[in-house]
């Protein structure tokens, strides 16, 4: 049974509008349910969906950028929820059976992260991912927008001459009001002068080795609620991992 780990959060309606969901998300939220009228869970949406509308589609609903995802029930256990965390990546929504797919609440991923049986014994190494897209103090936020637009990346590190000074996550752009940023400022089509990465990104970074163990990585995600961390060797960045690679290693 995993009702420890359901959660309440806002759900939005099909016909909600993007400014409506990023809003909500500026209080924290990586993904939210969308719901119909009578409250059965159409799939959800996630940050990186609501960075893929430029200002010129800011009036439009949420409707053509809903994700299909499975769903957990209430009486599924902790490693099935896991498994579906595995393979999706996705906040998972709780419905009340596989045949009522009316929304109870989501799945807390810290506390699924709190009730799994992390490895002491595998390292960081075997689970990270060593091609790390990262950008420099000096880039523009525009670029990083764009680039986690089309590459579905929500956080990168960043970097000078290979040693990791900072971290820059869509939630941070949230935050600092950097939501409406347009693909045209990149070429300077509007005349539009965004302020560069260093202007947002947080320092200093938690970090993790490589010889490290999962267990180690999944207990400071959690203490700092955080959902990846850079591998670093001598304080250049060597990887990176985040909370789906160590559930993979688990299931």
């Amino acid at each position: 049974m995993i009702d420890e780990l359901i959660s309440a959060i806002p759900a939005v309606h099909e016909n909600a509008y993007v400014t409506h969901v990023r809003q909500l998300m500026r209080d924290g939220y990586r993904s939210l349910p969308v719901v119909d009228d009578q409250n059965r869970v159409k799939g959800i949406v996630t940050l990186l969906d609501m960075i893929k509308v430029t200002s010129t589609k800011s009036d439009v609903t949420v409707i053509g950028y809903i994700n299909e995802t499975r769903c957990a029930t209430p009486e599924m256990n902790v490693v099935d929820v896991a498994r579906i965390f595995a393979e999706t990546g996705f906040d998972i929504p709780v419905v009340r059976s596989h045949d009522d797919y009316t929304l109870v609440g989501v799945v807390d991923l810290e506390h699924l992260f709190n009730n799994l049986n992390f490895k002491k014994n595998e390292s960081v190494s075997a689970v990270m991912t060593k091609t790390v897209r990262t950008c420099t103090a000096t880039d523009p936020v525009s670029k990083v927008w764009i680039n986690m637009a089309q590459y579905g990346f929500s956080g990168y590190p960043i970097v000078k001459k290979k040693h990791l000074i900072g971290i820059i996550t869509l939630k941070d752009l949230l935050k600092a009001g950097h939501v409406r940023l347009e693909r045209e400022d990149e070429r300077g089509g509007r005349g539009i002068y965004p302020p560069n990465v260093e202007k947002v990104m947080k320092t200093p970074v938690v970090t993790i080795e490589a010889d490290s163990s999962i267990w180690e990585a999944a207990n400071l995600m959690i203490q700092y609620a955080i959902g990846r961390l850079p591998v670093v060797e001598d304080s250049k960045l060597i990887g990176i991992v985040d909370r789906q690679d160590l559930v993979r290693a688990i299931v």
